[in-house]
């Protein structure tokens, strides 16, 4: 199976560019989960699949464990974990306590060799479709008005049914649902994936 690509256009942050340029990138196929790469693993060797996935979810465990303690982990030939720290801007450092530091993300480093089986094992095509983007064909004021619509009738909406009443792609309409139940417009119940949304009771 080939990877599929299409062309971006590069941002003119400084607005000198009479013709924008172009860049590739990857239109991703989907996600891999961990449980695909426990049938994957378990089909190379003896070794069961709810096995391997107790494994992974031990080197998760184990992994950050490692990062929390200030290790970097370095994962065979994959690549390096290294965790990073985050705090309000200072000028001086005797400005801020050690309670006010924090974690803040982590990052992966590939190895040499990894990147370099990578593109020795990848094959690219051109994708038929490009990338997708969410529907400009409702703003967020006329997307509220049908949510509320949709609800007076159905009383209860999922972020895969918002996603047909808008034309949105599943990232920006969960991102949308979550910003109007913060602002108290609509109710969230559920956790995830089983998340529903209702609208307000009326006081």
């Amino acid at each position: 199976m080939a990877a599929k690509y299409d062309f971006k256009t590069s941002p003119d942050i400084q607005g000198e560019k009479e013709q924008p340029t172009l860049y590739p990138q990857i239109v991703v196929s989907g996600t891999k989960s961990l449980k695909d790469l426990a049938k994957d693993i378990a089909r190379r060797s003896t070794v069961h699949e709810g096995t391997v996935v107790g494994l992974l979810c031990d080197l998760e465990s184990i992994i950050a464990n490692y990062l929390a303690d200030g290790y970097n982990v370095k994962l065979g030939e994959l690549g390096t974990f290294s965790a990073t720290l985050t705090c309000r801007k200072v000028t001086d450092k005797s400005e801020i306590r050690a309670a006010s530091v924090h974690f803040d993300n982590i990052k992966f480093k590939p190895t040499r060799k990894f990147r370099k089986e990578v593109r020795s094992k990848g094959k690219l095509e051109r994708a038929e479709y490009g990338f997708r983007t969410s529907s400009t064909r409702y703003s967020a004021e006329e997307r509220f008005v049908r949510l509320t619509n949709y609800l007076k009738e159905h009383s209860i909406i999922t972020c895969k049914e918002y996603c047909a009443l808008t034309g949105l792609l599943k990232t920006k309409a969960g991102s949308e649902l979550r910003q109007w139940s913060n602002e108290k417009k609509i109710e969230r119940d559920g956790r995830a994936p089983h998340v529903i949304y209702r609208a307000m009771p009326e006081s």
